[in-house]
């Protein structure tokens, strides 16, 4: 066996005509198929070389909320310690469900163009089961079946189930049991990657892009480059090692800069053989513009083996948001305010869901607000006076979207239509509602008072008291409600709440961190009493 040179964390498949992908019936349980070989098949065994691999990463510090990785996909004794770094950084985060995609690297699973998603309703390691997503890789193998001129189905549908390139395939497996130890509950979409070419880029990413919100981390796996005679890639015999590096780094230029254009004539230009090159690209069209790009670590195999004949490299990369900046963020300079509750009569409380959901239907039809007479006579003072306010919107028990502002800026009555709009069609974390899930929607509305500064997080009130935090230009906050729902002690909000500001999850103990509370009268459909 040559010296191993196996993979990276971009999760990819490759192919070479154009393809409708066979279908299969649904199978209850996929088993490993690389157990015992990329990895322990004894569950002990496994845990404590991920722990290990984990352990031996030196403290680092969060740069902002983390979007997805690329991460390597070798057998863990070559690349584990390099996937680590990914996987470490993503450590204790509220991330739900994952996107993996992945490559093939066997010609059965590489005779499809588009993408492929395993029917099955879960994947086994020797950690346990993961359960696939099942909703929502349904909504990507069967798109509607009347879509608009700008649909991504208006050509053959790119998406279909074919076994045959998850078989004996390691690319996806080898991230699941990083994964099952550093998110613990997650559902999966099981994603390899075939052919792709002109617009199956953009037709893909958008197909994906609903799918992914503050609670969905897409993951790469891929390796980089594949030196040697065995891989039929020997574009340099001097400074073989200084030459790969190089060559590597070329790449991840292309990366940090998101270039999609850039890495595809990087790629012309230099023959660089990464295999989940196709799935980097991918993942690519999909970052928002504001995403940062960070090498969390890199390694070779020839380095490991001292022995550059054979030899394939392997990087961790993370790509982060800056820490969500809503419009109305509190940035606190006045330490006097009131800290008296303002409290709704029930016909307030009414009025006020009765505007939202006026709103909410309006708006996803229309792209209006509804007509509303500030003169209407179940307008009482109150409502007409300025208040911060956040709107709340659930879909089956699921947060669907939030955004509120805390600094009382315009009159609680109008805050309440603005948000409306606001958390519909413009929380970054989420699609647009749209009008066919508007009565699966309950909404909750949450009126603010004024924020008071404490001056230790000893004097937060888990439960009854929202908090702010603020560290230089760091800032973020949390409903009351929120720490409740989750089942957050002090310090476990504090910690979330300080990721969420883009800090390190400990950063509330560091003596130049700011505290603030406010009360909050919150209300929603079916209990306004």
């Amino acid at each position: 066996m040559k010296t191993p040179h196996f993979l990276f964390i971009l999760l990819i498949t490759i192919s070479t005509t154009s393809v409708l992908l066979a279908q299969t019936a649904s199978q209850e349980v996929w088993d490993p198929q690389v157990a015992g070989r990329f990895y322990p098949e004894n569950e002990i065994a496994l845990k404590d070389q991920i722990n290990t691999f984990l352990n031996n990463i030196p403290k680092q510090s969060s740069k902002g909320r983390p979007v997805a990785l690329i991460s390597p996909h070798a057998g863990y004794q070559y690349s584990g310690q390099v996937a680590a770094y990914g996987y470490n950084a993503i450590k204790d985060t509220r991330f739900t469900r994952v996107i993996i995609l992945s490559p093939s690297h066997f010609k059965s699973g590489k005779r499809f163009r588009g993408a492929s998603i395993l029917n099955v309703k879960n994947f086994k390691t020797p950690l346990g089961l993961i359960p696939v997503d099942q909703e929502a890789c349904n909504q990507l193998l069967n798109p509607p079946k009347n879509p608009t001129p700008d649909s991504h189905d208006k050509k053959t549908s790119l998406w279909g189930s074919y076994e045959g390139t998850y078989q004996g395939e390691h690319s996806l497996e080898a991230q699941l049991p990083f994964l099952q130890m550093s998110l613990n509950t997650f559902k999966l979409i099981p994603i390899m990657i075939g052919i792709l070419i002109e617009d199956d880029f953009d037709r893909i990413a958008d197909a994906l892009r609903p799918l992914i919100n503050d609670q969905t981390l897409v993951v790469v796996s891929s390796d980089f480059t594949h030196y040697g005679e065995g891989y039929g890639y020997v574009p340099f015999k001097k400074d073989i090692e200084k030459n790969i590096t190089a060559l590597d780094y070329g790449a991840f230029e292309q990366i940090r800069n998101k270039d999609f254009g850039g890495l595809k004539k990087y790629k012309k230009a230099t023959g660089i053989n990464a295999c989940g090159i196709m799935p980097i690209e991918l993942l690519l069209k999909l970052l928002p513009d504001n995403v940062s790009c960070e090498i969390l670590n890199y390694d070779t195999s020839g380095r490991q083996s001292k022995n550059f004949s054979f030899s394939v490299s392997y990087a961790s990369i993370i790509f982060t948001k800056p820490s969500e900046t809503k419009s109305g963020l509190y940035t606190p300079k006045d330490e006097t305010h009131n800290t008296e509750q303002p409290l709704l009569t029930t016909e307030e409380r009414e009025t006020l869901l009765s505007l939202a959901r006026n709103t909410l239907v309006t708006y996803t039809k229309t792209g209006y607000p509804p007509k509303f007479e500030p003169t209407n006579d179940k307008l009482t003072p109150r409502l007409k006076e300025k208040y911060g306010v956040f709107v709340t919107l659930k879909k089956c028990g699921e947060l669907r979207g939030c955004i509120g502002h805390t600094i009382p800026s315009i009159s609680l009555f109008q805050g309440v239509i603005e948000n409306t709009i606001n958390s519909s069609s413009r929380d970054w974390r989420f699609s647009p509602v749209v009008p066919k899930e508007v009565s699966d929607i309950i909404i909750e509305i949450s009126v603010l008072n004024k924020p008071k500064k404490i001056s230790r997080p000893d004097d937060f009130t888990v439960g009854k008291e929202g908090v702010i935090i603020r560290k230089g230009d760091a800032s973020a906050l949390f409903l009351p409600q929120v720490a409740k729902e989750q089942g957050w002690d002090r310090a476990e909000t504090l910690c979330h709440l300080c990721q969420k500001a883009g800090l390190s999850r400990n950063s509330w103990k560091e003596d130049d961190m700011e505290f603030y509370v406010f009360t909050a009268d919150v209300f929603f459909e079916g209990n306004n009493s």
